[in-house]
Order: structure tokens, then C-alpha cells, then sequence
């Protein structure tokens, strides 16, 4: 019974349906109209109006391919006159100086990169020797006449300029070097890539059947070449050569179809470039052509199929409404399957119901919102919920209320002690009590000190005798000022006099640090609490102020400088002598206001001597060869910070500046065979080249090249031969599950089958089958 009621339709859709129908039946008609208007007379103004708009885009696509070229032009002048590229050049030797030879190389392949067009990047050097360089190798030239074709690259008048390529199939601008010098020694080149040069040319007949090419001042071919041209590019080429007067638009029969040619030139470099462009006249009006014709067929057709879809149409379209009305209710519905209300009204009355509902439930939640708001605060707060980004605790904070932008965050924690009668006058559980009522009382007597605040703040009660109040303050209240200080000092005081007369009850507040990013609060709290439990029992310190008591530490014991002693190693590694003199007179300045600064200084001292001595370690020096040891006991016996900057630099920089001047080579070689032996070593847990670079303090690069000229590969390839040669060893001696021979090794399952049936043409499991049979094999013959 059920299912038949469902299934029949509701007497109120009728009316959709008879509505449905006229609604499809007028829909129709503009789109008639418009097809006879768009067949009739819309498609001859059409056709005019894409013509315009074809020469308008043709124009503005010229416009761009020249943009192009001048932004190449531009940018490969100023190439030019990069420092690499100045009279040092002629002084250059190929075979030794490799690390300027590295930066040729590095140059060649920015420039070759910096630009699509650009297909090929060479340089050409008379002196001392003729050579030509691009971004893979270099060359000597030896030939006479191949010295001469470059020799007049360098010997034009202007300083750019384009010309044909060597092989004369492409085109190539020309820099004589340096940028800015009538001496030129020598010829900086590009070659245009033909195929990237022949795409953009092609943005300006996008149309098919169409085609564009480049001609020079002569009307020669350029884009393609004489012999590449077509039938119908060599036809456009001499109908324009034979026209009288400059037409820069005209229109051309060819095998039957209509073209409209459109040429014009671009100015580069004190030559002309003409481009031609010829697009058949039907491919630019194809578009309108057929649309009217598909637009009266498709109407009419489209009004004959409605109507008689409308009746199937409708029956799915007024399932919703069936479907919603049972949703709300099924006791207004009928045996015969009709309505109490008409569906509208009866939805809109059920609908009223259920908002009703939700406002109910929408102030019960608000009202346990607070709960749910402290509750969530003590879990992120004590680090028992993980939030690692500022975004994350803002988002949490945000779902409860919080919508916080750029806020800064400050924390008062305040830790109660009770008296002894509450402490030990009563039984356990009236103890308990009489804390938690405490906590309770003292929580409420900071919010009604919190309601005139003009910025947002929340009271967390820990239920251990300690609450905290967290302060989301706004910038333009200026929290990093001492007046702010000041006044959250008067309000933790008025909240200790308040809680102190009406319980008795002494407590110890702390002022946190301020913070812009709130994942940094869990934090604060830690520091807060740890400070608290140090001081709490003091009894004259009722208010700490974090900021203060950061500060007296670092009077008292002073912070290592870690940035000053990476400036004293680097500036001893590159020989400057005055640099880490200063740096390290720096550094023994910040222990001068500390107490006892001589013993602070010679503490620091001691770790900045033992940092020198391991970088000498990893440059292959013997630092006690070098200074000795007593060299602490020395430091020992100097009296005063004068006498410690006259030992160190007498005893430390000068001999350091001697040792580490030249030791690069070493230090390289060093690294190489370091990274051989990690490799070999630690296989399976191996850090990457960069990891390694950075390690050594070498440019990954630099460390790179060495390796493979010490052992004719690269790093990631000698690992690997070292990796599949420990998995093959694993595979022929043990029966270890070949998943786990990856792990061993350092490679994921799948990745590790990929790369051992690359290496070996086979599988490892395969490759185990084929190991046990030739073994077995052997074990049976020797058998025999």
C-alpha cells in the first residue's frame, strides 16, 4: 500500500505539468526567431564584422611577436655587458682555470634558458687562443677559414645585430664582446630556435589552410628557407613583389579559394623584416556560416521534442516535492494520495517547525559554548593537543568563538597557595572541595575584572590550584610597550588584593612574553609554570614579569653568539684578518656587561676554540700541530678581556688565516673521499648530494663535478651501483623476503624492482631463481 502511494502522483501536479509545457512551449520561440533573423540578415554583417576583428587580432598578434623580439634583443644586449664577459676574457685559460671556465658554462646556460626562442648559445674568442664555446663544450679552431667566418662577426660597425647562421639555416644576433668597447675580442651569438620562431609566426594565421613566412629587405626567404616554401607561400611571394605601392592588405585567388593577405614589417636592428600572413576568407567567416541553418534546426526540433517530453519530464521533476513532503510528514497525506495544505504551504509550515527546533538547540549550544571553549583552551594549552602552524590554532579558536587576525598573545598564569586550615584542618574530600570552590571564586573574580577590557581574553582554570589568562591583544593597543606592562601589572595586582581579602589566600602571578604566532602559547605556559614553581615560595614576590626576568638572566650568565662565531670561521676560511678580529671583538662585547665577565668570556672562548679546531679536523689539519697543547691553559692564565683579544690574535687568527688560505683543493678532495665512504658505509640511510654539500660547506655543484672527475660518475650513480651490489649479495646468500632486501638497501619495494630490472634486465626474484638454479646445478655436477 505504501509503494502504490508513493508512486502515484499528487493531484497539485497537474498544474506543474500543464505549466511545464507552456513554460517549454514559449522557450522555443525567441530561439526561432533568432535563427531566422541570425539566417536572414545577422549573417552578412557577421561575415564583415569577423573580418574586422580578424585584422584587429591580426594587429594586435604583430604587435606581440614584436614585443617578443624586442624583449630578446633587450635582454641578450644587456648579456653584453655582464662582468664575465670583460677584457679578462683574453687571459683565459680553458685547460686550468676551470672554475672560471664553470661560470662560462653556468652563463652560456642561463642565457640559453632565459628565452624559448633561443635555440643554441655560443662564444667565440680570438685570445689567446680561437675558440668557441657553448653551454655543453668548448672547442679550439683550428681551421683558417672557420677562424675567418668568426672573425667577421667582431669586425661589423654595429655592437648588435642579427646576420644568418653559420650553416645559413637559422637566424643569429651577434654581441662583440666586451659590451661597450670598439676592441672587441670577441663574438657572443644566439641562433634562433626555427621551430619555436615558426610557432609564434604561426599565432598569426591560427586558421586552417593559412600560413605565415618571413622575408629580408631583399625579399628573400627567411622562415622557411627558399627551398622549404610551398606552392601557395611562392605565390603570395610574387603576387607581393609585383604589387605597386606598399599594401599591407589585399585579397588573392588561389586554386579556387579567396585569401586575405596581410604583410607589414618589423624594424630590427636597422634591418627590415617583412612577415606575411594568407588566410582563406572562408575559414574566417566559418564560423556564422552554418549557425543559422543549426540554429532553425535545432528550435525546431528542439520545440517538437519538448512537448512531448514535458509529460515525462515533469513526472521526475515533481519526485522532490513528493519525496520532501513524506520527509516532513506522512500523516497530511491521504489514502488517495492528496494533501491536507497545498505542498507550498505545507512544506513553508514544516519548515517554520524546524527552524523553531534549530534556534533551540542553537542557544543550548551556546550556552555550553564557554565549557566547551575552556575545556579546549586547557588541552592546547598544556601541548595535550598537537597544533604545529599559527593557522591551526586560530582555525580551533575560531570554531569556538575566537575569530582572530593579527593579533598578539600574552599569557598571566597565577598559582594559589591556600592556607594551612584548608590544606590540612578538614578531611580529604572537603580539602578537595574547598580548593576547587577557590579556583571557582577566584576565576570569577577575574572576569568581572575583564568585562571593561577592550580587547578579547579568556580565564582558564586548571583545577591545580593555578589559572591562566590568555589576552589575544590587537596592534594598534601597542602590547610590545612597557606602559602595556605596566598595566596588566596594576590588574594581576587588583586580582591578588581581591582573592588575598575575600580567601585568604596568597597567589604568585607571572606575565608571559608576547607572541604574534599562537602555536608559540603552550610554550609560554611551560615557561610560566616553570618559573612559578622556582619562585612561587619567595616571600616577597607576589608579581613576575617574564621580560624582566629574561633579561636577568642573560645579565648573570650571558647567550653564546652563534651567528658571531660562524663570522669568525668564515671570515678566518677567507683569509680576512681585520673582518674576524671585529666579529670577534664583537663577541667578547656581549659578556661585558655579565658578572664575572672575564669567566663568562673565557667559557665562550673555550667552545669558539673547539669549533675552530674541528673545522681544521675537516680540512685535514692537525690543530695541535698548530698550536700547541696548552693552549687552554694559556687562556687561563690571561687576566682581562684586553689581554684575551691580544692571544687571540697573536696565538689563533694569524695562524689560522695561513692554514686555511689555499686549503680549498684540499678540503674538496677531502669531501669526495668522505662522500665515497659514506656512501659505501651507511647506503641504506644515505644523505643527498645537497645534504652532503651543505655538510661540507662546498656548492653541491662543485662537489659534484670533483666526484665524478676523481671516480668517472656522479654520487647518485655510484650509490646506486653500491646499493644494487650490497641487494645483489643479499639476494644470492640469504632467503630475506626481497621487500625487505629494499628496505635494507634504502629503496621503496616498487621502486627497487623498477630499478634492479633496469640494471640487471631482470627481476630481483627472478634474478634469486636463476642464482639457486646455477648453483644447484653446479652442487650437482661436482657431485657426480
Amino acid at each position: 500500500m505504501i509503494f502504490k502511494r508513493t508512486a502515484d502522483p499528487l493531484p497539485k501536479g497537474r498544474y506543474f505539468r500543464r505549466s511545464l509545457m507552456m513554460i517549454l512551449f514559449i522557450a522555443c520561440i525567441p530561439g526561432v526567431i533568432t535563427g531566422v533573423l541570425l539566417y536572414g540578415w545577422v549573417t552578412v554583417k557577421m561575415e564583415k564584422i569577423l573580418q574586422q576583428t580578424h585584422l584587429h587580432q591580426f594587429e594586435q598578434r604583430t604587435v606581440w611577436v614584436g614585443d617578443q623580439l624586442d624583449a630578446l634583443e633587450l635582454t641578450f644586449s644587456q648579456w653584453a655587458f655582464d662582468p664575465v664577459f670583460d677584457n679578462r676574457l683574453k687571459e683565459l685559460d680553458f685547460v686550468f682555470k676551470y672554475k672560471q671556465v664553470h661560470e662560462l658554462y653556468r652563463l652560456l646556460l642561463m642565457i640559453q634558458n632565459s628565452n624559448t626562442l633561443i635555440g643554441k648559445v655560443q662564444l667565440y674568442l680570438g685570445e689567446p687562443r680561437a675558440v668557441k664555446m657553448d653551454s655543453e663544450r668548448y672547442d679550439f679552431i683550428k681551421d683558417a677559414g672557420e677562424i675567418e667566418k668568426y672573425e667577421r662577426l667582431t669586425h661589423q660597425p654595429q655592437a648588435t645585430y642579427w646576420s644568418r647562421s653559420m650553416e645559413g639555416t637559422s637566424m643569429m644576433m651577434v654581441n662583440r664582446l666586451p659590451g661597450g668597447s670598439d676592441d672587441a675580442l670577441g663574438a657572443l651569438t644566439i641562433t634562433l630556435d626555427n621551430k619555436q620562431l615558426g610557432n609564434m609566426l604561426q599565432t598569426l594565421s591560427p586558421y586552417n589552410g593559412g600560413t605565415t613566412f618571413l622575408l629580408d629587405e631583399q625579399g628573400k626567404p627567411m622562415l622557411p628557407q627558399d627551398q622549404a616554401l610551398g606552392g601557395l607561400q611562392h605565390t603570395v611571394r610574387e603576387h607581393l613583389l609585383n604589387l605597386e605601392g606598399n599594401l599591407s592588405s589585399f585579397l588573392m585567388e588561389y586554386e579556387g579559394l579567396t585569401y586575405s593577405v596581410q604583410s607589414g614589417t618589423f624594424r630590427r636592428l636597422g634591418t627590415d623584416w617583412t612577415y606575411v600572413s594568407a588566410v582563406p576568407l572562408n575559414e574566417i567567416v566559418a564560423p556564422i556560416v552554418s549557425v543559422p541553418r543549426i540554429v532553425l534546426l535545432i528550435n525546431g526540433s528542439g520545440l517538437l521534442l519538448a512537448l512531448i517530453l514535458s509529460w515525462v519530464g515533469s513526472l521526475q521533476l515533481y519526485k522532490p516535492f513528493t519525496k520532501l513532503l513524506r520527509i516532513f510528514t506522512t500523516a497530511s497525506v491521504r489514502p488517495n494520495g492528496s494533501v491536507q495544505l497545498d505542498e507550498i504551504k505545507h512544506i513553508e509550515q514544516r519548515w517554520i517547525g524546524v527552524n523553531l527546533e534549530r534556534e533551540s538547540l542553537q542557544q543550548r549550544l551556546e550556552e555550553q559554548l564557554p565549557l566547551a571553549r575552556e575545556s579546549l583552551l586547557i588541552q592546547l594549552t598544556l601541548g595535550h593537543l598537537l597544533l604545529s602552524s599559527d593557522h591551526e590554532w586560530k582555525q580551533r579558536l575560531a570554531q569556538l568563538g575566537w575569530v582572530l587576525r593579527d593579533e598578539w598573545f600574552i599569557i598571566l598564569l597565577a598559582h594559589m597557595r591556600p592556607s594551612a586550615v584548608l590544606l590540612y584542618g578538614t578531611k580529604e574530600q572537603n580539602r578537595s572541595e574547598s580548593q576547587e570552590w577557590i579556583s571557582f571564586a577566584a576565576t570569577d573574580i577575574l572576569n568581572r575584572q575583564l568585562e571593561e577590557l577592550p580587547y578579547r581574553a579568556e580565564t582558564i582554570n586548571y583545577h591545580d590550584m593555578s589559572i591562566a589568562l590568555l589576552l589575544a591583544v590587537p596592534p594598534e593597543i601597542q602590547p610590545e610597550t612597557p606602559e602595556f606592562r605596566e598595566e596588566l601589572s596594576r590588574m594581576a595586582q587588583h586580582w591578588l588584593e581581591a582573592v588575598h581579602s575575600e580567601w585568604n589566600v596568597r597567589m604568585t602571578v607571572s606575565i608571559s612574553k608576547l607572541t604574534s604566532d599562537a602555536s608559540h602559547i603552550p610554550q609560554l605556559v611551560r615557561e610560566s609554570r616553570a618559573v612559578l614553581r622556582k619562585r612561587q615560595f619567595s616571600p616577597n614576590v607576589t608579581i613576575i614579569d617574564m621580560n624582566e626576568e629574561a633579561e636577568q638572566d642573560v645579565n648573570e650568565h650571558g647567550v653564546y653568539p652563534l651567528e658571531l662565531e660562524q663570522a669568525i670561521i668564515s671570515a678566518l676560511r677567507s683569509g680576512k684578518q681585520d673582518s674576524a678580529l671585529e666579529q670577534f671583538s664583537i663577541f667578547i662585547g656581549t659578556y661585558a656587561r655579565s658578572e664575572a665577565p672575564e669567566k663568562h668570556v673565557r667559557q665562550a672562548l673555550f667552545q669558539l676554540l673547539a669549533r675552530i679546531q674541528h673545522t681544521l679536523l675537516q680540512l685535514g689539519e692537525d690543530p695541535v700541530e698548530l698550536f700547541g697543547v696548552g693552549m687552554y691553559e694559556e687562556v687561563l692564565q690571561l687576566h682581562d678581556l684586553d689581554e684575551l683579544f691580544l692571544w687571540f690574535r697573536e696565538r689563533i687568527v694569524h695562524v689560522c688565516v695561513e692554514e686555511f688560505t689555499g686549503k680549498e683543493e684540499k678540503q674538496i678532495q677531502m669531501a669526495v673521499h668522505q662522500m665515497k665512504e659514506h656512501a659505501q658505509q651507511q647506503y641504506a640511510e644515505a644523505l643527498s648530494l645537497d645534504e652532503l654539500a651543505d655538510l661540507h660547506g662546498i656548492h653541491s655543484y662543485t662537489l659534484s663535478r670533483a666526484f665524478k672527475q676523481s671516480f668517472g660518475q656522479n654520487f647518485v650513480d655510484y650509490l646506486t651501483e653500491v646499493r644494487l651490489h650490497r641487494a645483489k649479495e643479499l639476494l644470492e646468500s640469504t632467503d630475506v623476503k626481497i621487500s625487505e632486501i629494499a628496505e635494507q638497501v634504502g629503496y621503496q619495494p616498487s621502486y627497487f624492482n623498477r630499478l634492479f630490472k633496469k640494471s640487471e634486465g631482470t627481476t630481483p626474484s627472478r634474478y634469486r631463481e636463476d642464482i639457486h638454479k646455477h648453483t644447484g646445478h653446479n652442487r650437482g655436477n661436482r657431485s657426480v
